[in-house]
């Protein structure tokens, strides 16, 4: 290991640990102050939605009940923090769920009766139409104090409210709750995109990243940060969405094994390989409620991500090396092959 990468430290005296630390600190986990913030103001919009419905009767029926969920609710959201999801509760009295004939990730929610909170938005075919829910939403949050703007999201899912307060906009997801016969909820069916519905669960996926990361004492949650740092940063290998990148790391990690170390940075190569590995072969949704995460994934971009995580691994270990021989800069350096504006 004689070649360097010749990237240039702002410091020539910082040692590799408290550079790391810097980097974790400065680039990739969000500024605490910022979190606390984002809790408040998803609480403060939470109350405006409910302040819509009871002054709106054309606003969507919604039960005033809210579940966080996506990234930032499970922690493993990265800077910028730019989004925030919620899942908001439709009112479903009233109307009964129908799996597509033609997928079965596809679903159909009919009314039972003219009184249904969802019968306003039917379709020509006697279905309830998310995509109609979507465009009430839109029209009706401009009764939100502090209201900036709001657009149904590109992919027919959600309705992205921004606030003159702040600078992350919400993702906002109306869910209708499939319970079974005692009652509890089984999952909740969201937006598809194309005016049906699909099943999520964010529940579960909070529940396999929480139990994976107690497993791991605490560390798992950080290495998928710094991963996911990565594969928003880097030019090396095309893009992972965040949601199956996690899942990888997590189907890897959440047992216990390979254990995580406690300086996380000594794991980092390990989860490189973790992540080539992975990457070559189906991921299942963890929830069991939808298709592959991986479908439609070529293997072509399998093989680049592949090489790509091997090569960060080998860095990563370089920078190991050269920190246990005391050659600090020349950790940095290395550091600065595996992670972007690593400085």
């Amino acid at each position: 290991m004689t070649f360097s990468p010749g990237l240039a430290h702002r410091s020539t005296s910082i040692s590799a640990p408290h550079a790391f630390n810097e980097f974790q600190h400065d680039r990739v986990n969000l500024n605490p102050d910022s979190v606390r913030k984002a809790r408040g103001s998803r609480d403060y919009l939470q109350k405006q939605l409910i302040a819509v419905r009871d002054g709106n009767p054309n606003f969507p029926r919604i039960t005033g009940q809210f579940r966080p969920f996506g990234s930032f609710a499970r922690k493993t959201k990265i800077r910028p923090l730019d989004d925030i999801d919620m899942l908001i509760m439709l009112n479903g009295q009233d109307s009964q769920v129908a799996q597509a004939s033609w997928d079965s990730y596809t679903f159909l929610v009919s009314t039972t009766s003219e009184l249904s909170p969802l019968r306003p938005y039917m379709d020509a075919y006697g279905w309830v139409s998310s995509t109609k829910i979507l465009g009430e939403f839109k029209g009706g949050l401009k009764q939100v104090q502090n209201y900036r703007k709001s657009e149904i999201k590109r992919t027919g899912v959600a309705v992205v409210l921004n606030l003159l307060s702040y600078d992350w906009a919400f993702d906002i997801v109306p869910a209708l709750p499939v319970a079974d016969r005692s009652g509890s909820t089984l999952y909740y069916l969201i937006p598809d995109g194309r005016g049906n519905w699909m099943r999520t669960d964010p529940r579960i996926d909070q529940e396999l990243v929480t139990n994976g990361n107690q497993n791991q004492s605490g560390n798992l949650l950080p290495l998928i940060r710094l991963i996911k740092y990565w594969n928003v940063r880097s030019r090396a290998a095309p893009r992972l969405a965040s949601y199956y990148l996690e899942t990888l790391l997590n189907n890897a990690f959440r047992y216990g094994y390979p254990a995580i170390e406690s300086k996380v940075r000594w794991s980092v190569p390990c989860a490189f390989q973790q992540l080539a590995h992975h990457v070559m072969v189906a991921c299942p949704d963890p929830k069991g409620l939808g298709p592959n995460l991986d479908e439609g994934m070529t293997w072509e971009t399998r093989e680049k991500v592949r090489d790509a995580a091997n090569d960060r691994a080998k860095y990563a270990t370089y920078a190991l090396h050269y920190e246990q021989q005391g050659d600090h800069q020349e950790a940095i350096k290395w550091w600065g092959n595996v992670f972007p504006n690593f400085e």
